[in-house]
């Protein structure tokens, strides 16, 4: 929620998260699969100028709400035969997905933002970044599919 396009290079297809807004207090790297590129071209148009991607309803320079996406998820939910979940949940989702999809855990994590503990976690550095722009453009493409009934 906190994302400014300061942080987007849409060029190198990188959205660069910064230490403070990071989970883990480190700068992150997302690569930007094509259909991650094409929904920051739609919320560039609707950020109506704003330096945040995501700026609330009332004001372009203060950011959306924090429970915004799951109130509207919930919403959409209503009716439907689908277990209630968060925005949240779906990063399990993914990292589900990816690993049943052969995706090596260490590059699935590390695409999650998350910490690799222990020892293995102080020795290995790796950014894995090939290895993640190819697996989030597999989970482009994948996300995509569903979208047209695959």
């Amino acid at each position: 929620m906190l994302a400014r396009w300061e942080h987007v290079d849409i060029g190198k297809a990188e959205w660069h998260i910064p230490a403070e807004n990071s989970k883990t207090g480190k700068p992150h790297i997302v690569y930007l699969s094509p259909q991650a590129l094409a929904l920051f071209a739609e919320l560039r148009s609707l950020a109506g100028g704003s330096e945040l991607v995501l700026p609330g309803r009332g004001s372009l320079t203060k950011p959306f709400a924090h429970n915004a996406m799951n109130n509207a998820l919930k919403v959409a939910l209503r009716g439907q035969h689908i277990p209630t979940f968060t925005i949240h949940d779906l990063r399990r989702t993914a990292s589900t997905l990816l690993h049943e999809h052969g995706w090596p855990a260490d590059v699935v994590e590390k695409a999650l933002n998350h910490t690799i503990g222990g020892v293995r976690g102080v020795y290995n550095r790796a950014e894995y970044a090939g290895q993640r722009r190819e697996m989030l453009g597999f989970w482009g493409e994948y996300v995509e599919g569903l979208g047209e009934g695959g």
